[in-house]
């Protein structure tokens, strides 16, 4: 297969000129056109720019993109150095155990390997293994042979994360403009999921809420790596991806991996939330308000048992009972369903 990297491990060097996707298809070199696939976010957004109203939509255009039907998301770290993305992944990991989402989210890294950043040895940098080891990470999984990155990784992986914009611009200009605009929002930068406004899309947290913004991604890690980052969270949030390359990137690299699970989990939360309404909106109508929630389960889980086996069945109940009572409202103000 040709890919959009030629690996420095193979001896080979970077070219934007002209590749081949693994499926035969040509792609050539656009310079200027990397992050075209955001023009219709930013032509929404008002004419004064707002930065959390950016977040917010870029956050929505890549939740969206995501399908968490399949109850987890294979997400890859990339960097040009063979040492930042490892590490991102092995955070990730920690992170997902402490929040019980092992079997959710499966982090992954690679690198451009023709970078001139990228080693010529494919094996684990003394620098990554010992920041894992002070980290308290898989040593084993830290210390496994780097992969170099390739296009058709967009296919395989629900979201690749790059570790700077350098990195992200360099894989989008391999790109032509149906494929940044396709492709794009599965494509963001680790720096993103430090903002709470980003990373909190879907979150049930109360808007209104005079916690700290923070909070809840704090509360997504367990004490060791919270104590840590909790001292420099006001200081890290809505940090570029310069924050990786300070004496805090250590803190950096936790809260963002912190922002990510919150971001992951609470967008499969969201879409099976939506799921499970659409069902309810499909079954019931007006003139089955009498129907008993036995009866109404039964046929829920003949319709979709995936949706319904993804709540417990107190949740199941007390959603059935709510979208109940809105109909039982309606019929009452004599509007139509």
């Amino acid at each position: 297969d040709a890919h959009i990297l030629k690996s420095k491990f193979y001896n080979s060097k970077l070219t934007f000129h002209q590749t081949t996707k693994p499926s035969g298809t040509m792609i050539r070199f656009y310079p200027y056109t990397a992050f075209l696939f955001l023009s219709t976010t930013v032509s929404a957004l008002s004419s004064s720019f707002s930065l959390p109203a950016f977040q917010r939509a870029c956050a929505i255009q890549t939740s969206e993109c995501l399908d968490a039907s399949r109850l987890h998301f294979q997400i890859l770290f990339v960097d040009d150095d063979n040492t930042q993305a490892r590490i991102a992944s092995c955070l990730l990991s920690r992170v997902a155990e402490y929040n019980d989402a092992l079997s959710i989210l499966f982090p992954f890294s690679s690198t451009i390997s023709s970078s001139p950043n990228a080693p010529l040895d494919a094996a684990a940098p003394s620098t990554a293994l010992q920041m894992c080891h002070s980290l308290g990470l898989c040593e084993t999984t830290c210390g496994e042979m780097g992969t170099s990155f390739h296009l058709s990784y967009f296919d395989e992986y629900d979201l690749i994360v790059a570790m700077n914009e350098d990195i992200r611009s360099a894989i989008f200009r391999s790109m032509t403009l149906e494929h940044q605009e396709h492709y794009g929002p599965k494509c963001r930068l680790l720096s993103e999921f430090l903002s709470p406004t980003f990373c909190g899309i879907n979150s049930k947290t109360k808007k209104d809420t005079e916690e700290n913004p923070y909070d809840v991604m704090l509360h997504t890690l367990d004490y060791e790596l919270r104590e840590k980052v909790a001292p420099l969270a006001d200081y890290l949030t809505d940090r570029s991806s310069n924050v990786f390359t300070t004496n805090e990137v250590e803190a950096a690299l936790i809260l963002a991996s912190a922002g990510l699970t919150r971001f992951c989990l609470d967008t499969i939360d969201a879409q099976f939330d939506a799921a499970f309404q659409v069902l309810l909106e499909n079954n019931f109508k007006k003139k089955d308000v009498e129907i008993s929630w036995e009866k109404a389960e039964e046929q829920l889980v003949r319709c979709n048992a995936s949706v319904m086996g993804y709540f417990s069945p107190a949740q199941r109940k007390r959603r059935f009972d709510c979208y109940m009572e809105e109909i039982r409202g309606l019929l009452q103000g004599g509007e139509e369903g």
